[in-house]
């Protein structure tokens, strides 16, 4: 089989909405076309470029878009078909998101209508094709006005319509019966830009008698071996006779063979065949999600033979790993809810990943791969790809699959009742779950199928009177596809919705919650800002919950486009969360200060705020035994705003970066106090067990006194377990801290946990770092505010140039909040933004610093009172 690729050369005409398909080769003819353009391709994309518009995710230039959403678009691709076999039995054009109403021409001959931007448009072209010139002509629209208003009345509701902070309505009702990605009208944290596009690549495969169409693989361990069970789809393009095949697959590590299967003599009858194929992998390398093992691929290659016609399907990588959902009893009628990947539970570490910008066509490999590496360097395992966006493109998963990125994957159903008692709409939506499941089943990262987001669980308070025949969009996550994940992909866990579980969906006995309620949409603003709120929280995995924080300076100044920067603002509430509602500010009162704040110090303390409220909750998820995995909204932007991400649409870390990462180091140490003790916590991701001595008590912030013991203690690979119990000896927290730290030079086996008693002798603090790739930990008992903080002091004692890196090393001589490195806005650090115990020293890594020195500074706090 041979591709040849349409990416390349394409042009954009514009056109009234009432300039129809009919008038195709009219419009071909008009001179006045955006040329030289390449797919992936929105059409706002060269409007941007051309000086037609302004780019609409900067200031409050979205306001004027929606012009785009009431016009057609003409999109011309002309290329040489002399380069194509005349004697291939197939010519399959393939274009493989239209986005979202489609009308498909080549040489004024109509191909076809396609409404969905979710699965491609295909169609047979050879009859059409000719040796020179072609013309390939796409008419798109955004899809809303083929939206029948009596279709949208019988939805009954979207709950995703919403007043922004700048008084602009977002959402559309019609969203939810056009096919495409429903964030572009508008949510919570992104304005409405309504797409047109092309939205991925185009191609034309050439197949003679025989071709593969489809390969799927799925793996079962035995020991330190694997076996493969390969099934290859097989079409015979013949309608009417049988002929004979041999069909093989191979799998290779770093360019040799090592294991492959051929089955001879194969009876192929017309159109699909599926020949089953089985592989033996001895001392097979495992693929693990970040931090567990190394993230070893493979290479699958498959192939037909009939009559001497070798049809290659397009090789591809793959991770022998096995997957499965454990919801066992857990006791007290709860059930667990955790993923097992090569039968180790795993706890899932990560964020909700949206597109990655508002026009999502415009999003290059580059930023996937800046994104996903950032996510590894968070300490990531997982991200939930939320279910109104897009399924990425390939190049997002192949990031994924090199960096052990577990997927959450929702099918793209959110927040809306959908019409699946139509037919149409039920048979397209088929067509867009068969194509992704048999897209993805191959993914290594791909962890979970997820039917929808909230769907579920918004239908739950609204009485609706469910029937066979009417079930507002349930039926699709509910019946059709466990069908199409049973049939094409069953090694492969598949999950009703999120929320979902118990009684009612939302439980926290069963299943996975989204933790908003009871916190940051509290109406109660004492129990969005607590970090302690999240201490309570019993659910057996948080797929969803958040807590949001600003931008860097340098992007707001690039989304404000030049305009002074005003707090007050159209713009600033325009690029301000709907759902922040004075949250930002009630935070920085409650844990820093009542000061009125230039925008210097608001970025810093909402930003520490923020780093607060998300690192405390990670770690009292993690802490829970019967936890399974937490997920906080959301890790990346689709355009620049006071919001819920850790990375911002310019790729700048926010302060709340390292909150999350330090929260989800591969070892650490959480504590707990609980019935006047301290428990620790000690979390090992790692396939080595972790034996060490911990130093343990309390000591003051000015390092003068405190109270000290110490024990071994141990924890197995992958283990998650509490290892450490002390009382308080009657200190109140105001004036130290209690904490635990590694000791050097030890490692012995781990004594029984004795009762609780003195702590050890008063005297001065010890020193304290990291060992053994674990942290000190410390534990705050009051807020910020109402402690006795002294004076801090620090510096810096040592500063090295490692390669393109520079290596600073900190030594603290009090309690320091907020230790950092003065960075510019983009720079990389191991850590930053930290709490520092009397006496530690942490080294922190600058990448690509070799050769600036930064100074030093700490996060002051205006105590109460």
């Amino acid at each position: 089989m041979a591709r040849f690729s349409l990416n390349e050369g394409w042009e954009l005409k514009e056109m009234g909405l009432d300039c129809k398909m009919e008038m195709a080769s009219h419009v071909c003819g008009l001179p006045g076309w955006h040329s030289g353009l390449s797919l992936p391709l929105d059409v706002h994309m060269p409007l941007i470029a051309s000086g037609a518009m302004k780019d609409p995710v900067l200031s409050d230039y979205c306001d004027n878009g929606e012009w785009v959403e009431r016009r057609s678009w003409w999109f011309r691709k002309a290329f040489d078909g002399s380069a194509l076999d005349p004697g291939a039995r197939v010519c399959r054009l393939t274009i493989e998101s239209l986005d979202a109403h489609g009308d498909v021409f080549l040489n004024g001959a109509y191909l076809g209508h396609h409404a969905s931007a979710h699965y491609p448009f295909t169609h047979d072209v050879r009859e059409y094709l000719r040796p020179g010139e072609n013309v390939l002509l796409v008419r798109l629209t955004s899809g809303l006005e083929y939206a029948d208003h009596r279709d949208v009345a019988e939805v009954g509701f979207n709950v995703s319509a919403m007043r922004t902070s700048a008084g602009v309505m977002r959402g559309d009702l019609r969203r939810a019966v056009v096919r495409k990605p429903t964030y572009v009208y508008g949510w919570d944290w992104c304005p409405r830009i309504g797409t047109v596009a092309i939205a991925k690549g185009a191609y034309i495969d050439e197949t003679g008698l025989a071709s593969v169409r489809g390969v799927g693989v799925s793996a079962s361990l035995d020991g330190p071996d694997a076996a493969l069970d390969v099934e290859v789809e097989v079409e015979l393009l013949d309608i009417l006779a049988t002929h004979d095949a041999d069909v093989e697959v191979s799998l290779s590590f770093g360019g040799a063979v090592v294991a492959s299967a051929r089955l001879d003599d194969v009876l192929l009858r017309s159109g699909l065949n599926y020949v089953r194929l089985s592989l033996k992998v001895r001392g097979a390398r495992l693929w693990w999600p970040n931090g567990m093992g190394p993230q070893d691929l493979y290479e699958v290659k498959a192939r037909v033979v009939c009559e001497g016609a070798v049809s290659d399907y397009p090789t591809f990588k793959y991770g022998i790993r096995t997957v499965a959902l454990d919801v066992g009893r857990a006791g007290g009628g709860a059930r667990d809810f955790r993923l097992v990947v090569n039968g180790v539970a795993a706890f899932c570490k990560g964020g909700n990943w949206i597109p990655a910008d508002s026009v999502y066509a415009r999003v290059t490999p580059e930023k996937y791969a800046a994104l996903i590496s950032e996510a590894v360097e968070a300490n990531f395992n997982m991200l939930r790809i939320w279910g109104g966006g897009i399924y990425e493109r390939d190049e997002f998963y192949d990031e994924c699959d090199a960096r052990g990125i577990l997927i959450w994957q929702d099918m793209m159903f959110c927040c809306a009742a959908y019409p699946d008692h139509i037919e149409a709409f039920y048979d397209l939506v088929s067509k867009e779950v068969d194509y992704q499941t048999k897209r993805l089943r191959n993914r290594a990262c791909l962890a979970l199928l997820c039917g929808n987001n909230e769907n579920h669980w918004i239908y739950g308070d609204r009485g609706l009177d469910f029937k066979e025949e009417r079930q507002y969009g349930l039926k699709v996550s509910n019946v059709m596809m466990p069908e199409y994940v049973r049939k094409n992909c069953p090694w492969v866990p598949y999950w009703n919705s999120s929320p979902y579980g118990g009684a009612n969906p939302n439980s926290e006995s069963v299943g996975d919650v989204h933790h908003w309620h009871q916190c940051m949409m509290n109406p109660d603003m004492g129990k969005r800002i607590d970090p302690a709120e999240y201490d309570k929280v019993g659910a057996r995995f948080v797929s969803e919950y958040g807590y949001p924080g600003p931008c860097a300076k340098s992007s707001i100044e690039r989304y404000f486009d030049g305009a002074e920067v005003d707090r007050g603002g159209r713009v600033w509430d325009l690029h301000n969360n709907t759902f922040e509602k004075y949250t930002v500010n009630a935070g920085i009162r409650k844990h820093y200060t009542d000061r009125e704040l230039g925008l210097d110090e608001y970025i810093l303390y909402a930003g520490m705020a923020q780093s607060l409220m998300i690192g405390y909750s990670l770690e009292s998820f993690r802490a829970k035994a019967h936890c399974g995995g937490a997920l906080f909204w959301m890790y990346n932007d689709c355009w620049g705003e006071v919001g819920w991400t850790i990375v911002d649409y310019y790729l700048t870390r926010k302060v709340s970066f390292y909150g999350a990462r330090r929260a989800f180091a591969p070892r650490r140490a959480i504590l707990r106090a609980e019935g006047g003790a301290v428990t620790a916590c000690l979390a090992n991701d790692s396939p080595e067990g972790l034996r060490v001595r911990l130093r343990y008590g309390y000591v003051s912030f000015d390092g003068g006194e405190g109270c000290h013991g110490e024990e071994d203690v141990a924890v197995g690979p992958y283990g998650r377990e509490a290892v450490l119990r002390f009382g308080m000896g009657g200190l109140s927290g105001r004036e130290g801290t209690f904490y635990v730290s590694p000791v050097a030079g030890h490692g012995s086996p781990a004594k029984p946990m004795g009762p609780l008693g003195p702590l050890g002798g008063v005297g001065q603090a010890p020193a304290f770092g990291t060992m053994l790739g674990l942290e000190p930990a410390t534990l705050r008992l009051w807020d910020l505010r109402e402690l006795a903080l002294c004076p801090p002091r620090m510096r810096v004692t040592g500063v090295a140039d490692e390669g393109a890196d520079a290596v600073y090393v900190l030594e603290s001589e009090t309690y320091v909040h907020g230790a950092h490195l003065k960075a510019p806005d983009g720079a990389r650090l191991s850590d930053n933004y930290f709490d520092m115990l009397p006496g530690e020293s942490k080294a922190v890594r600058v990448y690509g610093g070799a050769g600036v020195r930064l100074g030093i500074g700490s996060v002051p706090v205006d105590r109460l009172g």
